[in-house]
């Protein structure tokens, strides 16, 4: 041990709610926690970062949510999105979040935050279809099922937009 390297700690507990964050937002999102990994790049003294991963599959889409903690650092959330064939995360939509409270302050909030998850990958979820228009025009859809997902919709599926500044007359 060199005099370098005295004093540093690993904060267990700073682990330990990095690791109950992923755990909860997995939960309230009804799948398992994936990945979830610590970098220590010169060995036990050096920890530098942790990694978290969760997967939300379903209807074609491929949802990962990448959270990246760093000691001293704000909280990082990456929220990638493909669609169809195209699997490859060119092929996406990416976005990412940086949050400036710790884990531990973000952790009494953490079923908020799962709820904002599913807000954030609902419009990503429609960004990625964007360019794919051939592919939407060659799915077969039944006017049954189209009314069925009409009535789960709470609330109209397309409003109209007033651009600020403009007033209707």
């Amino acid at each position: 041990m060199t005099a370098n390297d005295i004093g540093k700690t690993i904060d267990l507990a700073g682990v330990a709610s990095f690791a109950s964050l992923v755990e909860l937002l997995a939960q309230e999102l009804g799948v398992p926690a994936g990945l979830m990994q610590g970098q220590l790049p010169n060995g036990p003294d050096a920890f530098n970062q942790l990694h978290g991963e969760i997967d939300l599959n379903s209807q074609g889409f491929v949802r990962k949510l990448s959270l990246i903690c760093k000691p001293g650092a704000p909280l990082t959330m990456r929220f990638s999105t493909s669609w169809g064939a195209d699997r490859a995360l060119a092929g996406g939509v990416t976005a990412d979040y940086y949050l400036s409270a710790s884990v531990e302050q973000i952790m009494p909030q953490g079923r908020a935050l799962a709820r904002y998850v599913e807000d954030i990958f609902s419009v990503q979820d429609r960004m990625v279809t964007l360019g794919h228009g051939s592919k939407l025009a060659s799915m077969n859809v039944s006017a049954s099922q189209m009314e069925a997902f009409e009535r789960d919709q709470s609330g109209s599926l397309v409003s109209t937009h007033t651009p600020k500044g403009v007033d209707n007359v």
